[in-house]
């Protein structure tokens, strides 16, 4: 998904060439492609989705280019993959200017989408925000999509942007799809897109693929609603955590806690008890690396957001 206009150029030039070679070398490996596709690779027929599908693991589906455009054959490839039973997510190139406009697209990417879609991605790989600060408007893209569904969220970008413009808005999703062409990504991972030189032969193609590192396929096909790394859980009806904020940004005490002065709910970092029936006033609600969420208040403190334990 980065943009590579030229390179789409010469692969396509390079098909004819290429094209004995390419296709011994991915026949192995062609079961467990996991491309993303878009307009680049041209309206998609009913032939080439039911050749597809015993080609690729599941497909990611550019649905819009910020909420300005949308991508000329999504509604006809992803009604394609609904059609043919072929597993799929859609992703938003983001082109968000603030955290405003981001909560914005959010709603026109998730309107705009195929509701078949198994999970839904943030492709964040160029920062546009001249209003707030990008952090903050990957956080309301997030918030806003977690308000409209329950299925899970991706994360997408190459390693040395996310880390500078997303930081730790990025943890709040339910998984990260990194890109890195040269070596696996150091930063937390649970897709790798390795290579934009996939030759997919269902679409006479060369094509960004990835692979999973984390969650299994399956995690990503199933029906189940947004989960840990650590789970490959089926359907599941309420999560565990809270993973974004209401509207009054407060949350209820169900029973006994702690609040905290740092992230790590240790019992040294406790600075006081919070009884049932008590309200806090909540800024955040964060994703850690074991899967587990956490609130911030107002006040810049911790408290968990495990629904056993507080309501929002």
């Amino acid at each position: 998904m980065i943009k590579r206009k030229i390179a789409y150029c010469l692969a396509t030039l390079g098909v004819s060439i290429g094209i004995i070679g390419a296709a011994t070398t991915n026949s192995k490996a062609a079961s467990s492609a996991i491309p993303d596709v878009s307009e680049w690779q041209g309206k998609m027929t009913s032939l080439q989705a039911q050749n597809l599908k015993s080609q690729v693991s599941f497909v990611i589906n550019r649905r819009q280019y910020g909420s300005s455009y949308v991508d000329k054959y999504a509604t006809n490839n992803t009604a394609l993959y609904v059609k043919y039973g072929i597993p799929f997510g859609e992703y938003d190139y983001a082109m968000f200017t603030s955290p405003a406009s981001a909560k914005t697209e959010a709603k026109n990417f998730y309107n705009r989408s195929n509701k078949s879609a198994k999970f839904y991605v943030l492709d964040y790989e160029q920062n546009n925000v001249t209003s707030g600060s990008s952090k903050a408007a990957v956080l309301a893209w997030y918030n806003e999509m977690r308000s409209l569904t329950n299925k899970k969220l991706v994360f997408y970008s190459y390693q040395s942007f996310a880390t500078q413009y997303a930081g730790s808005a990025r943890n709040n999703f339910d998984a990260q799809w990194i890109a890195n062409y040269s070596a696996k990504p150091t930063i937390t991972t649970d897709l790798w897109q390795y290579t934009n030189k996939y030759y997919l032969a269902a679409l006479g193609k060369y094509v960004d693929n990835s692979k999973v590192v984390t969650h299994p396929a399956s995690w990503w096909t199933g029906n189940s609603i947004a989960s840990t790394a650590l789970a490959d859980t089926s359907v599941v009806t309420t999560p565990k955590y809270y993973h974004a904020l209401n509207a009054a940004k407060q949350v209820t005490v169900n029973k006994k806690i702690y609040l905290y002065d740092s992230r790590t709910f240790s019992k040294a970092n406790r600075v006081k008890t919070l009884s049932a029936g008590d309200s806090v006033s909540i800024q955040s609600v964060t994703k850690r690396s074991t899967g587990s969420y956490y609130f911030t208040t107002t006040t810049g403190q911790y408290i968990t957001a495990n629904r056993s334990y507080v309501n929002e």
